[in-house]
């Protein structure tokens, strides 16, 4: 007993030692405390063997507030590891969705896709109010030089604005210039263009003429109606020419080779694209052929007369180098397609609009197996609901040969295809009436002189026959396309007059 006692009064004054200690300082953390020397005291009672540090605890015993403080450090650590691993995840997500965009973009690397506009611009204005006549896009691969060119149908059913209203294409340009045909274009066919190039018949009738006229063979369908399309063109243009005397092989000035362009009458708006195609086609082989002095007069002439995003800068590396650059295949969008009224439009339905456009980006930078995105999918659907036809169909020809006004063309649709009620849905919004009138306007400036089946004359009164020479027309015209935005002074237009009289075959 008097060993134990004197072992509880050691304890005892230990914990007093200790605890004077600890009021004269602060406590040091157990970091601090790991590498305090340590202070036994030992007292030996049978088999007992006490030890203390100078907390009074035993260094080899590990107490409960030593071991909660492990266990939470432990939580903290797998909650850590938790919230990496999340992010790491989210992170991937991302990366896996950003290289599918990624891959959907990138394959129109290396190529130069360009938005090319014609419009039947009488008073000169190149963007808003103005009819576009040509939709095409001019892709261009860097490293081969070679173009192909893709013209979409201007009656095309499609998605025209943000507000999702849809209409026939050429409305877009019409609605909102140059910058909305754009928005439509990349939206509706998954593209990512930024340049564009507007031209009106004018600056194309110039071009050929400075280019010396293409060589054509006009068909006997053709025939019936050019000269008609001839005088109508020099009405509008104010550049002179001469009709045709004969079907078959003709030399063409520019006013004749945009009237060819333009005809539509005999067949359809598809057959028109294909000779519009072909017009370009021959123009770009007579420019490569073209020596520098005369390149470089073609593009002094043009550039002024044309709204475009393209530098002269570019435009002048192109022609320097035009030699390299041909025209590949050539071909009419959507692929398949049916006709039918939506609403009271005579429209092109794509068949589907989703399979067309995996096509269209397969034609234009050959990728196999695209995928459109899910905003197509979407415009794909309100139109397949809107026409009722929802399977995809036969690719149709682009062009050639020639059918009846009257007559539908359409690619083979699926069976159980029904005409889309009378009055469509997306016309309920404010713009309707505003839209009807403008189809309407789109086709009577190029449709209601011809189909009258009157002879055209002179302002004399003489007729205009096949052969007979067509002046120059309205004396102000030039000016009104100069103040609308083109940079010509009044010299260079009184130079290019003559140019344009003594074209081919005049």
């Amino acid at each position: 007993m008097d060993n134990e006692d004197e072992l509880d009064r050691m304890r005892a004054r230990k914990r007093r030692n200790d605890n004077s200690r600890m009021r004269e300082k602060p406590r040091q953390n157990p970091s601090e405390r790991s590498g305090q020397t340590q202070d036994h005291i030992q007292a030996s009672h049978g088999d007992r063997t006490y030890y203390s540090t100078g907390d009074g605890r035993n260094p080899r015993v590990r107490y409960s507030g030593q071991q909660t403080g492990t266990n939470n450090k432990k939580k903290k650590r797998h909650h850590k590891k938790h919230k990496i691993i999340a992010k790491l995840v989210i992170i991937a997500a991302l990366l896996i969705a950003g290289l599918l965009l990624f891959n959907q973009r990138t394959h129109q690397k290396g190529y130069w896709t360009i938005a090319v506009f014609g419009v039947d611009s009488r008073d000169g204005n190149l963007e808003k109010g103005a009819l576009s006549d040509v939709v095409m896009l001019c892709n261009i691969n860097k490293e081969t030089g070679e173009i192909k060119l893709a013209s979409v149908y201007r009656d095309t059913y499609l998605k025209i604005n943000s507000k999702g209203t849809y209409h026939k294409i050429n409305e877009a340009y019409f609605k909102g210039g140059h910058k909305q045909a754009l928005e439509a274009l990349n939206e509706n066919l998954d593209l990512n263009i930024d340049d564009y190039a507007t031209f009106n018949w004018k600056s194309v009738a110039d071009a050929i003429n400075i280019l010396g006229g293409i060589d054509l063979e006009i068909t006997e369908p053709e025939f019936a109606y050019i000269n008609g399309f001839i005088t109508e063109t020099v009405n509008s243009t104010g550049v002179g020419s001469h009709q045709l005397k004969h079907a078959g092989m003709n030399h063409l000035d520019g006013v004749q080779a945009v009237a060819y362009a333009r005809l539509r009458l005999m067949d359809t708006d598809f057959n028109r694209t294909e000779r519009q195609r072909k017009v370009v086609n021959l123009a770009m082989e007579k420019a490569k052929n073209a020596d520098f002095a005369t390149r470089k007069t073609l593009i002094a002439a043009i550039f002024p007369q044309i709204s475009t995003s393209v530098g002269m800068n570019d435009i002048l590396a192109v022609g320097k180098g035009i030699s390299k650059y041909h025209i590949g295949e050539t071909v009419g969008f959507p692929f398949s397609r049916t006709t039918m009224k939506i609403g009271k439009m005579d429209c092109v339905i794509p068949t589907t609009l989703e399979s067309n456009v995996a096509q269209l980006h397969q034609f234009l930078y050959g990728q196999e197996n695209y995928a459109p995105s899910s905003a197509v999918k979407k415009i794909s659907a309100s139109i397949s609901k809107e026409s009722g036809i929802s399977e995809p169909g036969k690719n149709a020809p682009s062009g050639g040969g020639s059918s009846s006004k009257k007559k539908k063309q359409s690619s083979d649709a699926p069976a159980e295809t029904t005409q889309a009620p009378t009055e469509a849905v997306v016309e309920t919004t404010e713009e309707t009436k505003e839209t009807k009138e403008t189809v309407k306007e789109t086709t009577v400036p190029e449709t209601k002189e011809q189909e009258s089946g009157e002879v055209p004359t002179n302002e004399d009164g003489s007729l205009i026959g096949p052969g007979a020479k067509i002046p120059d027309t309205k004396e102000g015209t030039t000016e009104t396309k100069k103040s609308a935005g083109s940079d010509k002074t009044s010299a260079e237009e009184a130079s290019s007059e003559p140019e344009s009289n003594a074209g081919p075959g005049v």
